[in-house]
């Protein structure tokens, strides 16, 4: 059998695709314990929820502080000298050094209630969600964490037709020729939507209808190689089914 495509997520194996022909080797990966390299200032990372990895092959990553255990804390409540929970956007070259870090709750926007995806685009800024039961924003910072663009409204929802708001977004993508930002809303609500990436200005919006009170939208896989071909897949899961969608860019 050839490899078609193989598809991966934190939930797994989404889609495997076998041809005839003769049979090839998958590749093979091992954890790596001693990336990132110890971090500065005692700090500790929570639940890991995003990562991503920008032009420069630099890798950031968002966790959530608020998931560390209370002996985590130590340093951040002064009653011992280690620890303390690590801001939550970072950014790692290859070798896991730490170049920079930021986040957090600032005057001009809402940070989201839990921490959910990251996506840096062909400008290198930067895009956060949450998934949080409020959390129907998304934000835009530069790489140094200068706050661009919010949309959206923390807390308030419109449901799977609502233009001005997502609901605990799962997923980001910025389409360069177009400047779109693609959002896979689908925690909350079962749709892909589209706003203009610098003013934020709502485009369209799609789902699907057959499935949009069941199937939950969880990632947008918009690769590189997906988007010279002008298209965008998104995947869904419930109860170990999947279901993908592909819809032109226009």
């Amino acid at each position: 059998m050839k490899l078609q495509y193989l598809a991966l997520s934190a939930a797994g194996v989404v889609v495997l695709g076998l041809t005839a022909g003769a049979a090839i080797s998958l590749p093979k990966f091992e954890p790596d314990p001693t990336w990132p390299k110890h971090l500065p200032n005692h700090w500790l990372l929570g639940q890991v929820s995003g990562v991503d990895v920008d032009q420069h092959d630099h890798i950031w990553v968002i966790h959530r502080p608020r998931t560390t255990d209370e002996h985590d804390n130590y340093l951040r409540d002064k009653t011992a000298d280690c620890c303390a929970p690590a801001p939550p956007v970072l950014e790692f070259d290859q070798a896991g050094n730490l170049l920079q870090s930021w986040g957090g709750a600032g005057q001009g926007y809402e940070w989201p209630d839990i921490e959910h995806g990251v996506y840096v685009d062909h400008k290198d800024n930067v895009w956060l969600a949450g998934n949080g039961d409020k959390d129907t924003n998304i934000l835009k910072f530069t790489k140094s964490g200068k706050f661009l663009l919010q949309i959206g409204t923390h807390g308030k929802t419109g449901g799977s037709n609502d233009t001005a708001n997502v609901n605990k977004a799962a997923g980001i993508a910025v389409y360069a020729p177009t400047n779109e930002v693609f959002i896979a809303d689908g925690y909350g609500n079962r749709r892909v939507i589209v706003f203009d990436a610098d003013t934020g200005a709502y485009k369209r919006h799609w789902a699907r209808t057959a499935t949009s009170r069941t199937t939950r939208l969880r990632s947008l896989a918009f690769t590189r190689a997906l988007v010279r071909r002008n298209s965008i897949r998104c995947t869904g899961w419930l109860f170990q089914t999947t279901a993908s969608c592909t819809s032109a860019i226009a």
